[in-house]
C-alpha cells in the first residue's frame, strides 16, 4: 500500500485545526506503517518552509509543494458567478499543480490518493484520467453549511445575497464530486449523516481526528477562562465577539475577579488587551498546550460551523473543562465530557458553576480524559484507516 497525500496548505507549522488534524492523520499514517507521498498547495496565507517540518520526517519521507495564488480577485469572482461555479473551490484549481499530480501519478505507483478538504476536489478529473488509484476525500466539515450560516447571519442584503450564491455553489459543486471518489472519510458522523441526506451515494467512514490523552496536568482555576482558536476562520470569529462582547461582560457581572485569555492564529490586533476590562490576548502562541494549561475553563461560544473542534478535542484530552455550544461540541458523541449552554444566560451560570468549584472542574475534566482515551487513540484510528484502505 502506498499512499499519495495531499493537502491544501502545509502541515507545518501548525498553526490552525486544520493543521492539527492533518498533522494527526499523518501520525496515524506512520503508526499504521503506511508508505507515503506528502504534496502540499501553499498559499498567500499559508506558506510552505521546508524548515517548519520536523527533520525526521523530511528526512524519512518525500514532501514536495506547489505555491498558488488564491488572493480574492474580483474578475475571477464574477467570472464563477455568471458561470455558477465555487469561486470558494476554483481559487485552489491550479493548472501547475495538475501538472505536478500528473508527473508524480506517473512515476510511482501509488495505491490510494487522499485529498484532504473539499477544495481539492478539482484534482478528481485529474487523478482518475492518469491512474486507478482509489480516491479518498477527508472532510473535515460540510464546507456549504458553514457559508449558509454566514449568510443568515449577515445583516447587509448585497453581502447576504452573495454568500447565498457561494454557499449554492459549493453545495453543488459538493454533491456533484464528492459522488465521483472511491470513499468519504469525515470526522464526524453527524457529518456522514448530512452527506446522506443530500443524496450522495459515494461509500462513507467516521475517521475521528486521533488524540491521545496527554500526561501533564492542568492547573484548575477559580477566575480564569480562556479562548484559543485561529481568527481567520468566520465561527472563530463570531464566537470571540460573542464572548468579549456579552458572555464575559455579564459573568463579570456575576464573578468581578474574572478574567479572559485570548489566543490564537491571526489574533495580534483583532482585540486589544484591556486590564481594566480583564482581557489579555495573547496573540499567536507557540506552545498551545502549555497555554491551556493555565489558563482555567475553555469557553467555545460557536454559533456555525460543522466538523470537531481541534483546540476542544486538545482540552478534553489534558482534562480542561469546557462550556460550549451544540454546534461547538458537535462530533462529540458523550456530552457528559462537556458542559453545554446555547444562551448567554446559559454560559454564565455554567461558567460561574465550574469557576466556584474545582471538585466540578475535577470531575468533568475526569469524564474528558476518559472519553478521549476510549474514542481517539492513535492506535484505534491508525487501525481503522488501514482497515478501510485495504477495503477500498
Amino acid at each position: 500500500m502506498k499512499v499519495l497525500y495531499i493537502t491544501n496548505k502545509p502541515i507545518y507549522p501548525v498553526v490552525d485545526g486544520g493543521c492539527k488534524a492533518m498533522q494527526q492523520f499523518l501520525s496515524c499514517l506512520l503508526k499504521a506503517e503506511i508508505e507515503f507521498h506528502h504534496m502540499c498547495l501553499a498559499t498567500p496565507k499559508h506558506p510552505f518552509k521546508a524548515e517548519n517540518y520536523p527533520n525526521w520526517l523530511t528526512e524519512n519521507f518525500s514532501i514536495s509543494s506547489r505555491f498558488i495564488q488564491t488572493k480574492i480577485r474580483v474578475l475571477p469572482a464574477l467570472r464563477s458567478l455568471i458561470n455558477r461555479q465555487s469561486y470558494n473551490i476554483s481559487r485552489f484549481n491550479s493548472p501547475i499543480f495538475h501538472a505536478d499530480l500528473v508527473s508524480k501519478l506517473n512515476g510511482e505507483n501509488f495505491s490510494h490518493v487522499v485529498l484532504e478538504s473539499l477544495y481539492l476536489i478539482p484534482y478528481i478529473s485529474t487523478i482518475r484520467k492518469h491512474s486507478k488509484v482509489k480516491i479518498i476525500v477527508r472532510t473535515h466539515n460540510v464546507e456549504h453549511q458553514i457559508w449558509e450560516q454566514y449568510a443568515a447571519s449577515t445583516v447587509n442584503p448585497i453581502k447576504k445575497w452573495y454568500l447565498k450564491r457561494l454557499a449554492r455553489d459549493l453545495k453543488i459543486a459538493e454533491i456533484s464530486k464528492l459522488n465521483k471518489v472511491d470513499l468519504i472519510a469525515t470526522i464526524s458522523n453527524t457529518d456522514a449523516e448530512t452527506y446522506r441526506n443530500l443524496g450522495i451515494k459515494t461509500p462513507m467512514v467516521t475517521i475521528p481526528v486521533a488524540m491521545e490523552v496527554q500526561s501533564k496536568k492542568t492547573t484548575f482555576s477559580t477566575d480564569s477562562i480562556f479562548f484559543l482558536g485561529s481568527m481567520n476562520w468566520q465561527p472563530n470569529s463570531e464566537a470571540v465577539d460573542w464572548l468579549v462582547n456579552r458572555i464575559f461582560p455579564a459573568l463579570k457581572k456575576v464573578m468581578p475577579e474574572s478574567h479572559l485569555n485570548l489566543a490564537g492564529s491571526f489574533m495580534n490586533g483583532k482585540l486589544p488587551s484591556n486590564k481594566d476590562k480583564g482581557i489579555r490576548n495573547h496573540g499567536f502562541v507557540e506552545n498551545s498546550t502549555d497555554f491551556m494549561l493555565t489558563k482555567g475553563i475553555l469557553v467555545l461560544p460557536i454559533k456555525s460551523g460543522s466538523g470537531v473542534r481541534m483546540k476542544l478535542l486538545e482540552a478534553l484530552s489534558l482534562g480542561i473543562p469546557v462550556v460550549t455550544t451544540p454546534i461547538g461540541a458537535q462530533g462529540i458523541n458523550d456530552f457528559s465530557a462537556v458542559c453545554i449552554a446555547e444562551t448567554e444566560e446559559e454560559f454564565v451560570t455554567k461558567i460561574s458553576e465550574l469557576l466556584l468549584s474545582t471538585d466540578k472542574q475535577l470531575v468533568l475534566g475526569q469524564k474528558a480524559v476518559e472519553y478521549v482515551a476510549e474514542n481517539y487513540s492513535i492506535s484505534t484510528i491508525s487501525h481503522l484507516i488501514r482497515t478501510q484502505f485495504e477495503q477500498l
